[in-house]
């Protein structure tokens, strides 16, 4: 999780912006938008994912995907020659990624654990608010010392190391996988896709999440250039980034600590107000200083209440059986929303030469989000536990 998309290209995306705009000349809006298709192709294939951990494991998926990974992020950064070829290659990279996303890990943890998922979930993620946490300045001081060209290879060799150490060292498929791959009868409660599909449950998680994820995507990738737009060096504002990374990583601990002790959706919504209030204070104030601190701070809770709470919410509502599957029909809402954030953001930076209106419509969406969770039900949850005193 340390080296999913996420930490690796979505949140230093805001730290390369301004090292390729200064390179090249293409502008804000440009390079954000040149991230749609390859946002747009990793939602498309979630499904595809999930069903591949369903039949055949984490593990072999992960290894071959941050050996592929690699490549990718190479290509990126020494073939990158016009906006039309960095497009194609973020889709090749993001192709080469597909597995490094945390659709496969939440399958993982939610096999191996029941009473305490929630924790499990938190702190599995939490290596994700770490890389956010480390990632963005380390970009920043590989593109200040060799280039954003070299930088990416950089990125991309560290996801390989890491990556295949963990899938042939860590990574473990849960017992009813390793029943289902066999051929054994699988026995696992849970509802068939069709059914989870047609129901009120599944909409209303996927309208709430494709709504916060556009707010904290186009949020969190834009902060970094809000805060040089007033001012702030490129150094202090990937340390920004930092501590949205560290808020995460507390969040989705603290997240994960409740998620067993109270209802998740009514603690979900709650969780959806922090990047409100990130991006009010934004708004309401210069934000360079302390203020930056404190809307980092509640963006990153905010970060860390996403796939966690979805894949939580989704195993109780769905059941485990075809889990994969299921939450990768969720996370097209997720990824959806996070493609269209940035390129919303930068579309009306391009326009009006300031992100007030987006910061704005972030915080309208946010509240929405929180709206719409909590108008789930008990009885749209109704896989408390699939198999008492067979889990953690």
């Amino acid at each position: 999780m340390f080296i999913n998309l996420g930490p690796v290209l979505y949140y230093t995306a805001g730290i390369f912006t301004k090292a390729i705009t200064d390179d090249t000349g293409w502008t804000r809006g440009t390079i954000a938008a040149a991230s749609l298709p390859a946002n747009l192709l990793i939602t498309l294939t979630l499904p595809l994912v999930g069903w591949a951990v369903d039949s055949y494991g984490t593990r072999r998926i992960a290894l071959l995907s941050s050996m592929l990974f690699a490549i990718g992020m190479f290509l990126l950064g020494q073939f990158s020659q016009t906006p039309g070829l960095f497009a194609l290659l973020l889709v090749v990279a993001y192709a080469c990624g597909f597995a490094l996303t945390p659709l496969p890990y939440a399958q993982v943890v939610s096999g191996w654990f029941d009473r305490r998922r929630g924790l499990a979930l938190g702190l599995m993620l939490t290596m994700s608010g770490l890389g956010t946490a480390l990632l963005p300045p380390l970009s920043s001081a590989l593109i200040t010392q060799f280039g954003w060209r070299h930088a990416y290879t950089f990125l991309g060799l560290i996801v390989f190391a890491t990556g295949a150490f963990a899938a042939l060292a860590l990574l473990r498929d849960p017992p009813q996988l390793t029943d289902k791959t066999l051929g054994h009868e699988d026995t696992t409660p849970g509802l068939s896709v069709r059914s989870a599909l047609a129901g009120r449950a599944f909409w209303t998680l996927f309208a709430a999440f494709f709504l916060i994820s556009i707010a904290i995507g186009g949020g969190s990738t834009s902060l970094p250039l809000i805060l040089t737009d007033r001012g702030v060096s490129p150094q202090q504002a990937s340390f920004v980034m930092t501590i949205v990374g560290l808020a995460m990583m507390i969040g989705r601990l603290s997240l994960g600590l409740l998620l067993d002790r109270v209802f998740a959706p009514n603690l979900t919504a709650l969780v959806f107000l922090a990047p409100a209030i990130a991006f009010s204070v934004l708004l309401l104030t210069n934000a360079t200083g302390a203020n930056a601190m404190i809307a980092a701070t509640f963006l990153g809770f905010g970060l860390g209440a996403e796939v966690d709470a979805l894949a939580y919410i989704a195993s109780r509502a769905f059941g485990l059986r075809y889990f994969g599957r299921i939450l990768g029909f969720l996370m097209v809402a997720f990824t959806l929303g996070l493609a269209f954030g940035p390129t919303l953001f930068g579309r009306i930076y391009d326009q009006f030469q300031t992100y007030q209106f987006a910061l704005w419509i972030a915080v309208g969406i946010s509240a929405l989000a929180s709206g719409l969770i909590v108008t789930l039900r008990r009885a749209d949850l109704p896989f408390t536990s699939e198999r008492p005193g067979t889990h953690i």
